[in-house]
């Protein structure tokens, strides 16, 4: 705890220690009791070179200036509120102010956070009707909480680039591995071309490029890739410019080995890629978090001791069809997230890390960009070590939920003798986009339906919170055909809730390019529905029914269509 100095005062300020507050955040300078003087002067010490974040409240009768470093930092104009964030090179630095007016100092922070990455700007959701990631979106719920943009280089993206760089912080551009396709025969001098061609090198106000991505492949790629980041980090005339590599496996040979060092020896970082789907009810969190982080880490720092200082963990947000780690309807997917979040902050293994980034906006929806972003807030910046959710990992709301135990738990009502069962379509689970390909998701409800009336099921909804919010998710599709793109005439009713129509929505969408199964492909897609309700609780209990009428009174498609329904979800939704 430290006071200001007094006015006019040139005695220096004690810097204190840096104090850990969990592997990713040090605290540097904490001034917790209030005081009032002309002048505010303090040190810090930067333990390394890197990100800080300063954040500050005040009063007094004029608007908050304070300098770091000689450079004045920004505040919100006439709240008496500052928070900023800085790359600064190890050492002391200063935080000053002075005034003809006395200032309270309420709290004064410092802290040492990792770099903190969005990937990407101008990557939309490829649901639309969750809205634009666009800039005032991430200026609300995403900008505050990281330090580094990841861009595409979008005719409009200067503009942003600008405001960003005012701000302190560094914005990247996404480029390509020359000869990365099987096959192709690539030279160092040809790949050193082809990134210092890349908007992120040409342009002035861009601080680099990160290349997507290095994977075990032919050795003499990497000594042509390695030839290239070296002759890059030594080039003059890239002083100021970064190199990232997107990287997806510890390093398991000594060519991929001789290029990380030469990513290391220039000071650059290294995007590990973990993209991890919830582990299924035979496995654990832990177990699973042991088997892709823990063991991975090891391994890492084993092969090249120190990586762990160039190391950013860049951890897989994909949450919405084409393509979702999502895999489980009775898991939360924020929660493990949040456990992954909790293990590199707080695990010996990942002391020393130099960054965290999630990857990739256009496969997540925005509940779950929010949510990140918050985690990023909970421990990389305020150096918590507490589990930020509250709620449990595995959901109870609905029982039998992807229909693996045929319709237990569900209560049929028939149009016609045997015109709903519990079936089975190999394959339909990783053409709606469950990554990795799991088994999970080829049990489904089905329905035939008749123009007598419509078949429903229904289940109570078990476990609501009284005026909390909820999401409720399913998948459905054509058991018949499949290569259809059509608007699916599924009603989903929610009674004893209150369903915001504003938030809910019905989307047509077909197979993600990569996922391919049987006759289906990047060219001859297959098409399903990704329906979302947002409701409100307002009992204990909501009863759900789902129909293939559109309505009560409408069919909405014709006599003899079967459709199949599955992945039927509910758990909180972060208001």
């Amino acid at each position: 705890m430290f006071a200001a100095s007094a006015r006019h005062s040139d005695a220096a300020s004690v810097a204190p220690e840096p104090k850990p507050l969990n592997n990713l955040v040090s605290e540097l300078l904490n001034v917790s009791q209030p005081a009032s003087d002309f002048e505010i002067s303090f040190d810090f010490t930067n333990p390394r070179d890197g990100w800080v974040w300063v954040s500050g409240t005040f009063r007094g009768k004029q608007p908050l200036k304070i300098w770091l470093d000689g450079q004045e930092l920004p505040n919100e104009p006439h709240s008496g509120t500052l928070e900023a964030m800085r790359f600064l090179a190890k050492g002391r630095h200063g935080l000053r102010r002075q005034t003809d007016q006395p200032i309270q100092i309420q709290s004064l922070r410092v802290h040492a956070i990792p770099e903190l990455a969005f990937a990407n700007f101008g990557a939309n959701p490829h649901v639309p009707e969750f809205g634009k990631y666009d800039w005032p979106f991430l200026k609300a719920h995403v900008l505050a909480n990281i330090n580094v943009m990841v861009g595409y280089g979008t005719t409009n993206e200067l503009s942003f680039v600008k405001q960003w760089k005012a701000m302190g912080r560094r914005w990247i551009m996404e480029c390509g591995v020359p000869g990365l396709s099987p096959g192709a025969k690539i030279t160092g001098a040809e790949t050193e071309k082809s990134w210092l061609t890349q908007p992120g090198i040409t342009e002035p106000l861009l601080d680099g490029v990160i290349a997507d991505e290095f994977v075990d492949t032919d050795p003499s790629k990497y000594a042509a890739w390695t030839e290239a980041v070296q002759n890059m980090s030594t080039n003059p005339a890239l002083a100021g410019k970064r190199f990232y590599p997107y990287f997806t496996a510890p390093p398991a040979s000594p060519t991929n080995r001789a290029f990380l060092k030469a990513v290391m020896d220039a000071g650059w970082p290294v995007a590990w890629e973990r993209y991890l789907s919830e582990p299924r009810d035979d496995d654990t969190i832990e177990g699973k978090l042991d088997r892709h982080l823990r063991k991975p880490i090891a391994a890492w720092r084993q092969a090249m001791p120190g990586i762990e200082q160039h190391l950013i963990v860049c951890l897989g947000t994909f949450s919405l069809p084409p393509e979702s780690l999502d895999v489980s309807p009775s898991a939360n997917y924020k929660v493990f997230l949040d456990q992954q979040m909790n293990l590199l902050a707080t695990d010996p293994a990942f002391a020393g890390l130099y960054g965290v980034m999630s990857y990739l906006s256009a496969y997540t929806d925005e509940e779950t960009i929010r949510w990140m972003s918050r985690l990023f807030r909970h421990y990389c910046i305020e150096g918590k070590t507490n589990l930020l959710s509250t709620d449990p990992y595995l959901l109870t709301h609905i029982s039998n939920s992807d229909f693996e135990d045929g319709l237990k738990g569900w209560m049929v009502n028939e149009a016609e003798p045997g015109s709903v069962a519990a079936r089975k379509m190999d394959g339909f689970s990783w053409l709606q986009g469950r990554y990795p390909r799991t088994p999970r998701g080829n049990s489904v409800l089905w329905m035939k339906r008749s123009l007598k009336r419509p078949n429903f099921v229904s289940q109570k909804i078990q476990g609501l919170n009284p005026g909390r919010l909820y999401s409720l998710r399913m998948y459905s599709g054509d058991f018949q055909d499949l290569a259809v793109e059509r608007k699916h005439a599924i009603a989903i009713k929610v009674s004893g809730a209150d369903v915001l129509p504003e938030k809910s929505f019905q989307h047509v969408f077909a197979n993600c390019y990569s996922h391919r199964w049987g006759p289906f492909d990047d060219k001859h897609r297959a098409w399903m529905n990704y329906h979302w309700v947002i409701f409100r609780a307002t009992h204990k209990q909501a009863l759900l029914r789902i129909s293939d009428w559109a309505s009560e009174q409408e069919p909405g498609g014709p006599a003899g269509q079967e459709l199949m329904m599955n992945f039927v979800q509910v758990q909180p939704y972060l208001d």
